[in-house]
């Protein structure tokens, strides 16, 4: 294996050496012979050309780990979505944020919310074009939570899910007025 890499240097160093000497002797830049060019992911480039073209409305921003006003796992948010990709109705849901899975464009987030007693789960494609408005209602910060990962909200429906019913009732007010 020794021997692979001292054959491999000596014929590269034999090979880079003349560029140099003919670069001197005509006065040209050794920059271009000696310079390494970066290795680039494509697939990570890729990926953030994807992010941007998609990320109208600041959704990356609000979703970061780093923005401390963003939204965090226990946060209500209220989702609203097209109901078809040529269509123009809507549809909206309300829940709290009880998951996070941040995955470059294949970022996504869970809601729970309690509908006629029964517990619904809404899980939403961060970047979907289908995806028309994200607000948040209200921050964890007044409900104390202290998991990344709130599942086990799906036993204990009554901590989290009794200020929806308010927010909702509000949401609507607010609504019927403009």
């Amino acid at each position: 294996m020794n021997a692979l890499k001292t054959v491999a240097t000596r014929l590269t160093t034999k090979t880079v050496r003349p560029c140099i000497n003919v670069a001197s002797k005509y006065n040209y830049t050794t920059a271009a012979a000696v310079t390494k060019v970066p290795k680039i992911n494509v697939m990570e480039q890729i990926t953030q050309q994807q992010i941007e073209k998609s990320n109208i409305d600041g959704r990356r921003e609000l979703f970061s780990r780093n923005n401390p006003q963003g939204v965090k796992p226990g946060s209500i948010v209220l989702v609203e979505t097209l109901n078809g990709p040529g269509e123009t109705t809507s549809s909206t849901f309300m829940g709290v944020c009880i998951a996070i899975r941040r995955k470059g464009i294949d970022t996504n987030f869970t809601l729970r919310n309690i509908v006629m007693r029964v517990g619904v789960e809404q899980r939403y494609s961060l970047y979907s074009p289908l995806l028309k408005s994200i607000k948040v209602m209200q921050k964890p910060n007044e409900i104390k939570f202290r998991r990344a990962k709130l599942f086990y909200l799906r036993d204990q429906p009554g901590k989290a899910f009794q200020p929806l019913q308010a927010l909702w009732k509000q949401e609507q007010l607010e609504k019927s007025k403009k």
